[in-house]
Order: C-alpha cells, then structure tokens, then sequence
C-alpha cells in the first residue's frame, strides 16, 4: 500500500521538470514538422489517370476530383484546345500536367489551388505585310479587403453573364485570365454586400467591400444533437464566439460569461487562480440538490462537470462554495463558441442531464485553404484591489483600550501584549505584505491549420504561467495540446471528425488564504531574530508567526483528456447515419504539507503530510439517425438516436504525520503514522431519444422531444422516467401581409414552449443502506449501520414554460429579444430528518415541495454605425428573476422550519432582526417577535434575499481602420454578506484583531447615534449582542455593483506593411480585467463577499498575434 501511494505521490514531480518539458517541447516541434510535411504533400499530390482521345475539360474535372484543385481558363480554350491521352498511375500532379500539355498552345500556372490556364505567347511573322493583331483578352488581378483594411478571404469573384469566377485567397487577392476588357465583375461573400465593378480594360483592381449586416440566418446556433439558426430557433438559447472570449485575459473559460447571457450567473468564489467559479441557468430549483448545469466539450460530457475536485484544503477551498475547478485548465483560446440552452425544448433532448440548463462548449476547427501558421504572445500583470482599509497602529491601540475600558478590566500581558509589551508605536501593513504584490502573468499559443475542400485540420498548443499577488515560491502554470481532424468523401456522403485535447496544470498555493492576515495586529513584534529564524514569544507571552504559514504550502496536479470521434454516413438522400464516441478522463493529485520547522518548537508534534488522488473516468456511445424531407410545402426533420454512458470516480486520501525531517515530506515512508481513506463510485446512465421538427415555409416552426432516461442514482423499480418537451414559433413578419411591407421592422417572430426533465443530482448509492467500520474499545471493531435502505425514491421533476418574442429592425440592424420563464420543480429530493430514536441522523426520500423559478429576460443588439470608415455595435441584456417556494407541507414541524417559509425565496436568510443600537449602552438590539422577554431562535425572522433582483451586461465595440476598441460593463443589483460577517465568538470588535476602518464610526459615549455598538474583548453583554449580530440581518448590506469588466483596444497592421514583412496578419493588442467597480458595498468585494477571501484580480496584458 505505501509503495503505491508513493508512485502515485511522486507524480507530482514529474510535471515541470526540465525533461518533462523537453520532451514536451520535443513532440511539439515533431508533430508542427509532421503537419508542414502534410501540407508539402497537398502541393505533390498523385494523380492516377487512363483516358483516350479525351477533352482537356473533361480531364481536369478528373484531376479537380482527386486533387480539389481549381483550374481557370478563357471561353477559348474549349474550343482550341486539342484532345489528348493520358495513362499514368500514381504520378506526381506536376507531371501529369505536362503531359496533358504536351504539344497545345497553352500553358498553365499554379497559385495555391488553383491552375490558372494561359494562351502561349504567340509566335510573330516577319512577311512584310502590316498584320492588324486583334487585341487580346485582359487577365485581372486584384484584392477585395473590408472597411478596417483586412482582406476578406473566399469572397467569389465572378464574370457578369458568365459561369466563369474564381474565389479570394487568404490575402483577399483573385485571378481571372482571359477578361473582356468591356466585362463586368461580381463580388460577394458571406459577410459583405454583393457589388459589381467594371474592368474597362483594367488589369488591377482593388475593391474595399461594405460590410453586410448580419441576418439572423445567418447566425448557426449548435445545439448539441442539432444544429439551427437564430432564425428559425424555437427554444431560449445564449451563446458567446471565439471573438469575444479572445478579448478577454482570463485563465478560466466560464469567467468569460460574466454578464454577457440573459439568465445565466457567474460567481467567481475567489481571486486565487484555479479556483471555482459557480454557475447557475435561471435559478435554484432544488431545495437540497445540486444546481449546476451540465458541460459538454465537443459533444462529451465533462466528467467532472463543475463540481469541487480537490480533496484537501488549500487557499482556493477554505470556506463554502469554493473548490478546485475542474475546467481551469482548458485553454479559452481553443474555443470556438459557447452556447447556453435554457428552456425545455432546448435541454429536454439531454433528459435529466439537463434539469438545470446545458453548457455547449465547442472547440475550433480547421478550415480549406493553404497552411496557416498563428503565433499568440501576451504578458501581463495581476493585482488586488478591493481589499478594504484598515486601522493603523495608532487607531488600533486607541480601540483595544477603549475595549478594555468599556469591559471595566485592567489588561495583562496575557489579554493584552500588544498594549503592554509589544511596541505601541511599530505599525506594519500586513495587507500589503500578504496581498500587496504585483503578479506577472505570460501566456503564448501557437496553431497550424488548413487542408483541402475534404479534408481540414488543425493543431494548437499553448503555455500560461502565473506567479502569485501572495508571498512566496508560488504560482500557477498550465500547458495544453489540441487536435482536430474533419474529413469528407468525394461524393459527400462519409464524415468523419476527431477532436482530442490534453490540459495540465499545476498550482502551488499556500494552506490559507493570507487575504485574511490583514486582520493581525498591526504592531506585532519582529517576526524573525537576527539570524533569520522565527520568533515564537516575546517577553514570555507567545504570539503565532504568520511567516511560518509561508513554509505551510499545497501542491495540485491536473491532467484533463477528452477525445470526441463522430462518423457519419449518407445512406440515401436525406436519410444519414451518425455514431458519436467519446472518452473523458480528469486525475487530479494533490499534496499539503507542515513542515516541522513551520510550527512552534515549544509545542511541535513534528512534521505532516496529506497526499490525496481523485480521478474521473467517462465514456459515451451515442448512435443517431437522422432523416430529412420537404413534405407540404415545408421541411420536415427526424432524429433518433440513444446514449450509453458510465462515470466512474475514485478517491484517495493518505494523512501522514510524526515526520522527524522535513526533507522526508514528499514521501510516506517518513511518517510514523498513516491513515488511509479511499472511495470508488459507479454512475451508468442510458437513454433512448428522439426528435420531430417541422419548417412550413419559413413561417410556422414545430419541434417535438423526447427521452426515456435511465439513472443508476435510483433503485431498480424507480430507475426509468419519460421526459417530453415541445416548442412552437410563429415568424410573422414572412406573412404575405407583413412581408415588404413593414418599412421599420424587418423580422418579427413570437414562440413558446413547455416540457418536462428530470433531475438526479443528488449523489451516488444514495438509496442503498450503508454500514460503517467502528472502532469499538471492547472486542475491536466492528459493522455499524449508517444510513437507511430507501429504494422508493425517485426522480425530482421540474417542468418549465417560456414563451419568447424576437425583433428585428431597419434591416436587423436593431435585434431584441425578450422572454418570460417558469420553472416548476416538485417531487423534491431532500435529506429528511428523522427523529434521534431511529438511531439515524436523516433519510432520503421525495418531498412534494414546489418551488418556482419565474422571470423575464432582455436583450437587444444594435448596429449604431456601419459606415465604410467606422462602425459602432452595441448589445446590452437584464435578467430580472424571481425564486418562491410555493409549498411544503409540513414545514412548520420539520426540521427545515427555520431555513425556509412558504411564499419566500429559497435564498432567503433567517435571523434575527436588527432595531439598531441603544444610545443609552451602545448595545445593540434586536426584535422580540414571539414577546417573550428574551431573544432566541424563537425570533428568527426571514429577512434579506439574497438572490440578485436584476443583472446583465453592456457592450460596446468600436471599429475605425484597422483599430478595434471593446468594453464590457456588468452590473448586478443585490444584496449581499458585509464586512461584519466574522465568524461568530472567534472575531469580536474589541479583541486581538484588526478591523475595516468603517469601525472608526462606532457608538463610543451615551447619546451616540451609531450602527456600529461598543467594542468589548470578554463575555459581556456586548459580546452577546455581537453573538445575535452575527446571526442576525445586521451583517447584510446593499452589494450592488457596476463593474468595468473587460477592456480590449487591437490594430491590425495595414496591408502595406504586411507584405513588407512578409505575413498575412499581424495584430497588437492591450486589454483589461476586472479594471474598477463602483459599488456601494460596505465590504471588500462586492461579488465574493467575504473579508478573508481574496477577491477576483485586476489584470493588464499586452500581447502580439502573428499569422504567417
């Protein structure tokens, strides 16, 4: 077993070791090397060939089939060009084109993949006569660019009255050989106005495009098993692109959310990297079950989804909601877009999965086209800022002596060091020693894309390195690896994709959050003699050194894979076959450590160590059909398809301790003293779904799901439920009475929708009775029961109606949307707790409790300006949600009737209700609800809600000639945890500890008029006025906030200077995080709430992005 634990241990050191990264290195360069050979080859591609007396026409369309290279040629060329044959196989492309040419008047020349056929040049006569030479055809040559200056890439450009065109490479550059000096040339593309441009006998001609405002069809929305448009979408549905999250420097992908979708809520519980941030889809629903929605990367689910994977404690996980996040070693910069699906009829196609809301994480792909190379450089730096003042030496001592003096006791050295020993005048700033530090922060990537109209590929990779705003050796670095493979057969009927990415990180972090060291008394003596080492005491009084918390340290590992193959087939028109495999696994090792030497000498019981290894390991078999067909005058869709799924998680934690020498931390073998704890569990999930959609004419939208699920997490009989959900949209502004007709506005729909998911998140083998070892003193351990046998339980439901209007106006350029929801979970799943003679703490089991989660959600986006200058977008979205719980019978006499009320919000605090201070003894008093003459539970009231009344987000994007210019505003209007949120008899005003300046302002004299009671240091009756303060509404306040979340200003490089330097794109940037916050908040940050928690960190970086 040691030797086990040691191997798993010694993972840790494996990570960032020079070998490890030169091989790292090594592989990297490898696989670049092996992609570039890959790209060589598509230039030297074979050719296998057998025809006799054949057209050239007729030839090339051959070599386009195995090549997918173009050929471009005049009108003449069909009829002069003579026939040839050709019997060649595996050659070389070059070769077999100079036999095809052999002995013609043409020649050819190749320009990326396209073959540009060219009369040869003709042979003059010397007769001595005056021969009129007609004038030849002209070959144009040109580029197509946008407004700012970028080229605009696979922008058609076309002969007017013709079939003849070609399409724009990366440079946004063309050929046309062989024009009529008199013709005229058609360009669009996707994301410009078509225009025509005559040639007049040019051969250069440059074209700046007009931007074309966007279509709602033209906006593809993934939602897992289907894709749609913004169109024709009859379900709620929030998505952010790959542009708006590489605007922001953040290292964890969901930070980028923040704000920016109607109804979905990002909390960041800390500042340290690596920690959780909490998210939640339109609300709580469940009363004692998890709220978390369910994350799928490239269409697998994420193992570990959102949940806490650490298993010891460390800065990132020392209080309530926070954790280890499982997702902060994805790369941000690998994905393409994320989408939220929120109502029925988008999540009830994922079944129980999707009770709380779903998260489509998709990564990029490569695209046809030559090879590109993107090299992405930034450095930066971190900051804290909103880290509330505090008192210095002077105010300090002032309100310790004051403390003592409202007590009326004389202080000693025991109860007052720091007024009798210490030096009264020393003032240190300890929360600029522990947090006051600038961390830098570097992050590089690199991508090689490109392929064929078949076949695209793409490889990145990426580093991020963090040291720490704390003290100390400490840091966080991550590395990433990506690829990405589509294929496509000739006759488009086989599909093939691979996507695979690996992510690890290492944090080293200390075992506390120093944020909270701020509140050490500021003259505390020299922590160090003149030797260097601690100092423990001080005139014979001891004192706790904080330095020695800097020995204290914690090390986590995490190695992410998750590998997504989907192969699909056309078996006839309209009907295809799709099976999707996907694999996942998260391991996650961790080691804490107390040295020896970290800890007091006169009472040390020697070193400790806790080693811990959590891994996830998912696999899922999704086999689909899929059919579609025009019926009626509209498109009918069919899709049926099934899941197979198991998750499986194992634990291990190893507490060592009785080290001798430090040296031996790292190690088991060095303890004298082990205990071992480990865990495995098993969820298996099954599920046949399907799906019916009906398009009839672009008007009138019909789409039905279902799912019958089956969860492991309930016992046989209660395993299996039936899941259905439907959504209709009516696109009004197609009627014929509407349609050309509106003027103003220019799309018009309304939908609705109503189903029903499940939800089983409430832990594995819950339902089983479980039996525990006990170490019993007489005759040894023995098997205790712990938990209740309780097969009957069964899934909590939550049924969910939205009804939902889109407009469009002035040509789209103005976009709004609006919703209402209703989310109505009932059949609860709760920890009911039973009476102590059942010999048993609690039971699972349903509850028929309602609650509802209702509210109404905004958006609009705007294009304020789009000029061929300047342009100016715009997009601002408010959620305004409410949470009730509608009943619960028998509240009153459970257990949980002094956490919830009917008709309140689950999120409601119960507590005593503040009347403020007594002028006369400066003490604070709260309301006598049941009048009985004494304040106890009996009076806790509900009080403050603590669920936000409304939130949202507003953007702007400026765009002027290469510069781009974007700020983010969130705000939240709430109320929230403030800085007298102390842990309660271990934190009073008026003892040893340092205080939030705002407690200058306190009651100090008879007749004052203060928020703030007397300070005491004993048991007083102040000190139990403090006690019922801390439980009372007294430690809420208003946490609204506005904050400047993210800045980004980029200039791309003109044209000119590019070919200069020989690169397709060259684009520098600055941006921001987290920049100010206007707030309120009597507190330190109004978001994590909590004076010992660090809060979330302002960032600068300033980078570099290169395409080659």
């Amino acid at each position: 077993m040691q030797l086990t634990a040691l191997c798993k241990v010694l993972r840790y050191q494996a990570l960032f070791n020079p070998k490890s990264w030169l091989i790292m290195k090594l592989t990297t360069i490898l696989i670049l090397a092996g992609c570039l050979q890959v790209s060589a080859r598509t230039f030297a591609q074979t050719v296998t060939l057998s025809v006799k007396n054949t057209s050239l026409e007729k030839v090339f369309l051959e070599i386009k089939k195995q090549t997918g290279y173009n050929f471009v040629y005049n009108d003449r060329f069909g009829s002069t060009a003579k026939p040839v044959t050709v019997a060649v196989k595996q050659q070389p492309l070059a070769s077999v084109l100079e036999e095809c040419f052999r002995d013609q008047n043409f020649t050819y020349e190749i320009i990326d993949k396209t073959i540009i056929i060219k009369e040869k040049p003709s042979q003059k006569k010397d007769n001595g006569a005056n021969e009129v030479v007609p004038v030849p055809p002209v070959d144009v040559h040109g580029m197509v660019k946008d407004e700012n200056g970028k080229p605009v890439v696979g922008a058609g450009v076309r002969v007017k009255g013709t079939n003849r065109g070609t399409t724009t490479n990366e440079n946004g550059e063309f050929t046309l050989i062989g024009v009529d000096d008199k013709a005229t040339l058609i360009i669009s593309a996707v994301n410009i106005e078509t225009s025509e441009v005559g040639v007049n006998g040019r051969k250069e001609i440059n074209l700046v495009a007009k931007a074309k405002i966007s279509k709602l069809e033209d906006v593809v929305v993934n939602k897992g098993y289907y894709s749609t448009s913004q169109k024709l979408n009859t379900g709620s549905v929030g998505k952010i692109s790959s542009d708006e999250i590489s605007r922001q420097p953040v290292p964890n992908i969901l930070a980028t959310l923040a704000g920016r979708i109607p109804g979905l809520v990002i909390t960041q519980s800390t500042g340290v990297t690596g920690g959780k941030i909490n998210v939640q889809i339109r609300g709580r629903n469940s009363i004692a079950q998890g709220s978390e929605p369910l994350f799928i990367i490239d269409g697998v689910p994420f193992a570990a989804n959102n949940n806490n994977v650490n298993q010891l404690t460390s800065a990132l996980s020392s209080y309530a909601g926070q954790g280890l996040s499982p997702l902060s070693s994805l790369n941000p910069s690998d994905i393409e877009s994320i989408v939220v699906l929120k109502d029925a009829d988008a999540t009830a196609i994922y079944g129980s999965r999707g009770a709380n809301g779903v998260m489509l994480i998709t990564t990029k792909k490569g695209k046809a086209g030559v090879t590109k190379i993107s090299i992405n450089v930034n450095h930066g730096m971190n900051k804290a800022t909103r880290t509330s003042d505090m008192l210095n030496t002077q105010q300090y001592v002032s309100m310790r002596r004051e403390a003592f003096n409202n007590d009326g006791v004389a202080p000693d050295i025991f109860s007052a060091p720091d007024l009798l020993i210490w030096d009264t005048t020393r003032n240190t700033d300890f929360k600029k020693i522990f947090t006051g530090n600038t961390a830098s922060l570097t992050d590089m990537q690199a991508s090689i894309s490109g392929g064929d109209v078949r076949t695209q590929f793409l490889i990145g990779g990426s580093y991020r390195e963090e040291s720490s705003v704390f003290p100390g050796e400490l840091g966080y670095k991550k590395g990433s690896l990506s690829l990405n493979l589509n294929h496509i057969s000739t006759d488009k009927r086989f599909t093939v994709n691979l996507s695979t990415i690996y992510n690890t990180d290492k944090n080293i972090l200390p075992l506390n959050d120093y944020t909270s060291f701020k509140t050490l008394s500021p003259n505390l003596p020299s922590l160090t003699d003149s030797t260097g080492k601690l100092v423990w005491e001080m005139g014979g009084v001891p004192f706790e050194n904080p330095l020695a918390y800097l020995q204290q340290g914690y090390v986590s590992k995490t190695d992410n894979l998750l590998s997504n193959m989907q192969i699909g087939y056309e078996v006839l028109p309209g009907l295809s076959l799709k099976v999707s495999l996907g694999y996942n696994t998260t391991l996650v090792d961790e080691k804490s450590s107390i040295p020896k030497s970290s800890q007091n000498p006169q009472a040390s019981f020697g070193g400790s160590a806790i080693f811990g290894n959590n891994s996830f390991k998912s696999w899922i078999i999704e086999p689909q059909a899929a059919y579609n067909v025009n019926l009626f005058k509209g498109k009918f869709s069919f899709l049926l398809g099934g899941t197979l799924q198991e998750i499986v998680n194992k634990r291990l934690t190893i507490q060592a301790s009785g080290y001798t020498n430090d040296a031996m931390l790292g190690s088991v073998a060095g303890a004298t003293s082990l205990t071992v704890t480990d865990g495995i569990t098993q969820y298996k999930y099954g599920a046949i779904f399907g799906r019916l959609n009906y398009n009839y004419a672009d008007k009138y939208l019909f789409n039905f799901s279902g799912r019958r699920d089956g969860s492991s997490r309930f016992g046989p009989e209660k395993r299996f439920a039936n899941f259905m959900a439907g959504g209709v949209a009516w696109i009004f502004s197609n009627e014929k009475f509407l349609k050309d007709k509106t003027g103003v506005l220019s799309f018009g729909k309304v939908r609705a929708s109503y189903g029903t998911t499940g939800n089983d998140q409430i832990g594995d083998y819950q339902y089983l009775d479980v039996w525990s070892n006990y170490p019993y003193r007489y005759q040894g351990s023995s098997l205790v029961p712990t938990r209740l046998l309780n097969p009957d339980y069964g899934w909590e439901v939550n049924r969910k109606l939205e009804f939902g209007v889109e407009l469009g106006f002035i040509n789209d350029r103005i976009l709004f949307s609006g919703s209402f929801y209703r989310n109505k979970s009932d059949n609860q799943l709760i920890n009911y707790r039973l009476p102590a003679q059942s010999g048993f703490s609690s039971i699972i089991k349903n509850f028929p409790a309602i609650v509802v989660n209702s509210g109404l959600e905004f958006s609009v986006n705007t294009k304020i300006i789009s000029s061929s200058g300047f342009k100016w977008s715009s997009s601002a979205n408010i959620t305004l949600p409410k949470n009730k719980l509608v009943s619960f019978p028998g509240l009153a006499t459970s257990s949980y009737a002094s956490s919830y009320v009917v008709g309140n919000s689950l999120n409601t605090y119960y507590g005593y209700h503040l009347l403020g201070v007594d002028p006369t003894t400066g003490i604070y008093q709260f309301e006598d609800v049941n009048k009985d003459g004494s304040i106890g539970i009996e009076d806790y009231v509900p009080s403050v809600n603590l669920d936000p009344q409304f939130y949202g987000g507003i953007n702007n994007l400026f765009e002027f000639k290469g510069w781009e210019l974007s700020f983010f505003l969130e705000f939240k209007k709430q109320m929230g945890y403030n800085y007298n949120n102390y842990p309660i008899y271990n934190f009073t005003p008026g003892g040893m500890y340092n205080l939030p300046s705002v407690f200058l302002d306190r009651w100090r004299v008879p007749g004052n008029q203060n928020a703030i009671q007397q300070l005491t240091q004993t048991f007083t009756a102040a000190y139990d006025g403090q006690y019922y303060f801390s439980n009372s509404d007294g430690i809420f306040s208003d946490a609204s906030f506005i904050r400047l979340k993210n800045v980004s200003l980029s200039y791309l490089l003109p044209a000119p200077v590019l070919k200069k330097l020989s690169v397709q794109n060259v684009r520098l940037y600055l941006q921001g995080q987290n920049l100010f916050t206007i707030t309120k908040f009597k507190g330190s940050d109004p978001e994590t709430q909590n004076l010992f928690i660090l809060p979330p960190l302002s960032t600068v970086t300033a980078g570099v992005q290169i395409t080659f």
